[in-house]
């Protein structure tokens, strides 16, 4: 035996768990095996036991570097040391030990002379090239990974920078191309927005008509959305099956295909003047068919909590509104979102929906903002254009930010089950 003489005693100490590579040259051919294991205290020893054959040399090595180590090998067989490795005497199954070390306030798990063989130091090369290699290759593809994501995000971003400081331009008669930075900073076209009002201007009721529509449609369509998940996903009746079929199938048609039939229903089947009414008719009457998100989050939810509020006297709706609903908040605020984005920036078929025959006090925010740039407004009224872009753009980001741990938990966690 050789090499725990040095070994300093120690309270003990939790230590992580290592793999140690053991390279093993048997009849010429050098072999590496993985050992695995750990000690909780410095006065414990790793022992694994190896099928050997006589004449095998064992050495240790590391990716890092060469693990040096105290060993010795407890057998019938008659075992030496030979240029700091282990020369096997006879052939049989070894306990091979690695021991602790213990320098100054560090303990380690080597300590052997600082003689290698050309071999090992042949082994130690390679895999620290390897090692190189590979950090070399992994930082290329994480720089190009952010350089690609930096030139996107630069792109994306340029529109949007443009038209605020457009907004904050003074003195605007159109698009100036000439400068990106304005020459005269203003606020005058955020003020003309809420006090020039009249036959091209009637920003302060646009928004109105556009939060009443927005946000009528979003409590509808969450109501919609989150019953027809809470039905698929906890009742089995025989038409389940076909029925999420065909929604699946339907909902895979885009809505502009019935833009034109919808007008036309709501116009002389149920001759309904009022076209916010239309509005909100239109955009929550067929949320239903966008269940799938909500329905894979509800499939996440155990259904033993259902069977034991039922098993406390809890009904149905009970154990909806009281249970699933609270449990369901990233889902909902989920749904809430996309509800409320679909209104709030549409622009074609509002128009359609609302019809020739809307006047100017009609209009939601985009069809307002858009025929304030035709004919001979364009140029006089670009600016205001810019500044009520920017300013319908504020409460959709302050949504988004305020919920948006709410919303990735809600998409993610109904993509887990469907």
């Amino acid at each position: 035996m050789f090499g725990r003489k040095d070994a300093k005693k120690a309270k003990p100490k939790k230590l992580k768990s290592y793999v140690w590579r053991l390279a093993i040259v048997s009849g010429g051919k050098t072999r590496t095996i993985k050992l695995f294991g750990g000690i909780s205290t410095l006065d414990e020893l790793l022992v694994f036991k190896l099928p050997l054959k006589k004449g095998d040399e064992l050495y240790v090595v590391s990716i890092d570097r060469r693990l040096g180590y105290e060993a010795f090998l407890e057998s019938s067989g008659a075992c030496y040391e030979k240029n700091g490795n282990i020369v096997i005497g006879e052939d049989g199954v070894y306990d091979f030990h690695f021991g602790i070390k213990t320098v100054g306030e560090e303990t380690i798990r080597l300590a052997f002379s600082d003689e290698t063989s050309d071999e090992l130091a042949a082994i130690q090369k390679k895999n620290y090239n390897k090692k190189i290699r590979h950090k070399i290759v992994d930082g290329l593809l994480t720089f190009g990974h952010n350089l690609l994501l930096a030139v996107l995000v630069f792109i994306w971003l340029i529109p949007i920078f443009w038209l605020i400081l457009v907004s904050f331009t003074g003195g605007l008669t159109g698009p100036s191309l000439n400068s990106f930075f304005p020459k005269v900073w203003s606020g005058e076209n955020y003020v003309r927005l809420f006090t020039d009002l009249g036959p091209n201007n009637q920003f302060p009721r646009w928004v109105l008509n556009t939060l009443i529509v927005s946000v009528s449609s979003t409590i509808v369509s969450t109501l919609f959305v989150v019953a027809t998940a809470f039905a698929f996903s906890r009742f089995r009746f025989k038409a389940r099956k076909g029925l999420m079929n065909l929604s699946m199938i339907v909902s895979l048609f885009p809505g502009m295909l019935t833009m034109v039939v919808t007008y036309y229903i709501f116009q002389y089947v149920f001759k309904l003047d009022s076209g916010h009414v239309r509005l909100i008719i239109a955009y929550s009457a067929g949320a239903g068919l966008g269940y799938l998100v909500s329905k894979g989050f509800f499939d996440t939810i155990p259904m033993d909590i259902d069977e034991a509020a039922k098993i406390d006297g809890a009904s149905t709706s009970h154990v909806f509104f009281r249970i699933l609903i609270p449990l369901s908040k990233p889902t909902i605020v989920y749904t809430i979102i996309t509800s409320f984005m679909a209104p709030w920036v549409d622009f074609v078929f509002a128009k359609i929906i609302l019809g020739s025959g809307a006047t100017v006090y009609d209009y939601t925010v985009a069809i307002g903002l858009f025929n304030m740039l035709q004919g001979s407004n364009a140029g006089d009224w670009f600016g205001a254009f810019t500044a009520g872009a920017v300013i319908i753009s504020i409460p959709l980001t302050a949504l988004f930010l305020a919920v948006q741990k709410y919303y990735v938990g809600g998409v993610t966690g109904g993509a887990v089950k469907g």
